[in-house]
């Protein structure tokens, strides 16, 4: 999930947010969040949809399904 965690990356960092922050506020522990983001893991359907929604952005987007949101 190579584009998931550079979309991820990406919005959080135009939203001026840390992963460390943003892992707290999804209830996910930061080395949870990080192996997301680095597709050491993969997040459950309920994370995505947690992150979409907390980062106002489509799941298609953050899975690479649409090109822009």
């Amino acid at each position: 999930m190579k584009v998931f965690g550079e979309r991820v990356k990406e919005a959080l960092k135009s939203q001026g947010l840390t992963q460390k922050d943003f892992a707290k506020s999804i209830n996910v522990q930061p080395t949870t969040l990080c192996e997301w983001l680095n597709g050491n893991n993969e997040p459950s359907m309920q994370a995505i949809v947690d992150i979409a929604k907390s980062l106002n952005l489509s799941t298609d987007y953050l899975l690479g399904i649409k090109e822009y949101d």
